[in-house]
């Protein structure tokens, strides 16, 4: 009687059978399910997955019956695989709408563009809610609502990024009105501003001419407020047209004194200038003669050179540097191959896939292809544990060396986010390292460049995927 007690115990309660073979299918799933992205494309029945998974843990954990446990894990497990049939089709009638979210997102338009960002997500997630009810002709065509709003989203926060200091500067002198006593300059800021503003509607990825019209706005607002400014402090001491033409030949005057000349004002400040200009023309002139007279006397040294090392001493030394150049030549030709050794072992450990190997002088660099993080994050995802314990084992052939991880980013985004973003990257690396590795901590540091070190064209999606990268810079023998 006590056996079968003890048997109808150990069949029917938690208590006796373990952890990972009761749970185990069930997690694999969940862990399949993360990666599909379950939990945003089919929102409802993975958080139904979830519920029924976590009563099963809480049975387990007070020992209640194996029936209801599984019973619980087996609709988890019907849940799941329901999300993931969604997923299935989300993949493909997403597929553009996510990209326009996930570039919208990594440039902060949630900060930037809030309305825009907010009324695209709640569009996007009607959308979802569509597709996971099964009416996929609605999901598609409001997932096509939601992409234009993500991309105006993405353009506004690139527009405020790039020229909303711009823009209030613009629209405090056009408040002031006639008021403002330097209009013409104002006018050509203003211009400048809004050919950046139509170039970035043309092309809002590659922004160089946008940044570099949006330096002239700059300048010319700045060239702006000196004018209006000065003007207003004219006005305020009543100064006459003589005198600003007095001001004017006063300063002409102290360029002239630094150049020795006499300066005539009969002819006003242009003839005034021309001056000043036959003066420093005369001054180049004069500097172009000193340095031809500066090569004749090298050419002349080097005949002196020349002569002298014909002589027998010079000779004697130069054979025996001769014989230390040689001996150093042979030490540093063992240690290229020695290196060489060192690097062939080093490539030879990474696939294609994983990074490529490259030199940089003495130092190595070795650029992970195979590491990537989410949008926007910098946690290093476990299944790139192995590919960094590589990386790690390559100090072992450089006993003493330093090394610097390199974060990049591709141009996407502000160049604030961008470099922040790829030092938060840098730094994940790095602290991985220091925890993995014989290098001391103060061996490895890391920096963050953002997009200002492209590798490739950023015009290109298969470019900003090369630019977004980490490096591992080792520098031999530098501790």
């Amino acid at each position: 009687m006590t056996v079968c007690v003890l048997g109808f115990w150990h069949h029917c309660f938690a208590g006796n059978e373990t952890r990972d073979s009761l749970f185990q299918n069930t997690e694999e799933l969940i862990k399949q399910a993360k990666e599909k992205r379950a939990d945003l494309f089919s929102p409802e029945a993975y958080e139904d997955a979830m519920e029924s998974y976590q009563d099963a843990v809480t049975d387990y954990e007070k020992g209640r019956n194996l029936k209801g446990i599984r019973k619980e894990l087996k609709n988890a497990e019907d849940y799941l695989a329901r999300a993931m049939e969604v997923c299935v089709t989300a993949e493909v009638t997403f597929a553009t709408v996510m990209k326009a979210r996930d570039d919208a997102s990594v440039i902060d338009s949630e900060k930037y563009s809030p309305k825009l960002a907010h009324h695209a997500e709640s569009t996007f997630q009607r959308s979802v809610s569509r597709l996971e009810g099964g009416d996929v002709d609605k999901a598609r065509e409001l997932a096509g609502e939601a992409e234009v709003l993500f991309r105006e989203a993405e353009l506004a926060t690139i527009k405020q990024s790039l020229l909303g200091k711009t823009r209030r500067k613009v629209a405090h002198y056009k408040d002031l009105g006639r008021h403002n006593n330097a209009p013409k300059t104002f006018l050509k800021a203003a211009r400048l501003l809004e050919f950046a503003e139509e170039s970035l509607d043309k092309n809002r990825y590659n922004n160089a001419e946008a940044v570099a019209l949006v330096k002239e706005a700059e300048y010319e607002l700045a060239h702006t407020e000196f004018t209006h400014i000065r003007v207003g402090k004219l006005d305020e001491a009543e100064y006459s047209f003589e005198d600003v033409i007095i001001d004017m030949e006063m300063q002409l005057g102290k360029i002239a004194e630094g150049l020795g000349v006499e300066l005539m004002f009969d002819r006003g400040v242009s003839g005034a200038t021309w001056q000043l200009l036959d003066a420093v023309q005369a001054l180049k002139a004069e500097g172009d003669a000193k340095d031809r007279e500066i090569a004749v006397l090298k050419s002349k040294i080097v005949g002196l050179d020349k002569t002298v090392a014909s002589l027998s001493k010079l000779e004697q030394d130069l054979m025996a540097r001769k014989h230390e150049a040689e001996e150093a030549l042979k030490r540093q030709k063992d240690a290229q191959r020695l290196n060489q050794m060192k690097i062939k072992r080093i490539r030879e450990a990474f696939t294609p896939e994983e990074g490529k190997v490259l030199m940089d002088g003495d130092n190595i660099i070795i650029r992970l292809y195979g590491l990537s993080f989410s949008s926007g994050k910098a946690v290093i995802d476990y299944k790139y544990f192995a590919l960094l314990a590589k990386v790690r084992d390559t100090f072992k052939e450089f006993p003493g060396c330093s090394v610097v991880i390199e974060g990049h980013t591709d141009s996407l985004g502000s160049d604030k986010v961008n470099k922040r973003l790829s030092k938060d990257r840098a730094d994940s690396v790095r602290h991985y390292l220091i925890a993995n590795s014989l290098v001391t901590d103060e061996k490895i540091s890391s920096v963050g460049y953002g997009e200002s070190k492209p590798v490739a064209s950023n015009e290109t999606r298969e470019g900003r995927a090369s630019n977004r990268r980490i490096d591992v810079v080792i520098l031999p023998g530098r501790g």
